[in-house]
């Protein structure tokens, strides 16, 4: 049996008119098939403005953590303000890219909001191929498919008030179909005033409220 330990089983993210959302379930398997943890966070804020969830190997995305959040403060150190979402794109891609015969095994979402206030997103690939996201979705992991029904169902571009609630129903309908998909849902959101993390009691909220109406 597979027993390499995987995680991210279904991430999200979302462009919204005042930031961006990025979530993802909280499930780690090994081989997808054996339960180990209901409880690990893999959505991470490397910075103050800037996040990123991984769907594939638990210790890769422990270890990108790790990098990223000391080379964003020494850049932050070093040239006395914080580094643009798209210059910390921009590194991510050039490492994941150097270590391409060894990779990460990650498939990666990633954004921020800039100093200006603008939202962007991205997704890259373990090679370091990347893609901006210009139709305002993007998706990640087995359970992706799941997700993007409900997002591409219900989402028109609002704001993160709106938006919430559906990426909660988006990663949901994740965990009900795909099993690797499960736990809680960590749900982060950014604007130019920083970053929001929900907890998990206001996110069953939000689903308990999606029940109600569709019971009337």
């Amino acid at each position: 049996m597979d027993t390499t330990i995987k995680t991210g089983t279904t991430t999200v993210g979302v462009v919204c008119t005042d930031g961006i959302i990025i979530a993802a379930e909280k499930r780690v398997t090994a081989g997808g098939m054996v339960v180990i943890s209901e409880d690990i966070e893999k959505v991470r804020t490397p910075e103050k403005h800037i996040a990123f969830a991984a769907a594939g190997m638990a210790g890769d995305l422990e270890a990108l953590d790790r990098i990223l959040s000391v080379e964003f403060k020494l850049f932050r150190l070093r040239e006395g303000r914080p580094i643009t979402v798209e210059a910390a794109v921009a590194f991510l891609q050039n490492m994941l890219y150097q270590y391409k015969y060894m990779p990460f095994y990650v498939a990666i979402i990633i954004g921020g909001v800039e100093k200006d206030g603008t939202p962007k997103l991205f997704t890259l690939d373990p090679s370091g191929s990347i893609t901006p996201v210009k139709d305002h979705t993007a998706y990640g992991g087995s359970g992706w498919f799941s997700a993007q029904a409900v997002l591409d169902d219900i989402y028109e571009k609002t704001t993160i008030t709106d938006a919430i609630p559906i990426v909660a129903r988006a990663i949901n309908a994740a965990k009900k179909r795909d099993t690797a998909s499960g736990g809680g849902i960590d749900i982060i959101a950014i604007t130019k005033d920083g970053i929001r993390k929900y907890k998990t009691e206001e996110v069953e909220k939000m689903l308990e409220k999606s029940r109600e109406k569709k019971k009337r």
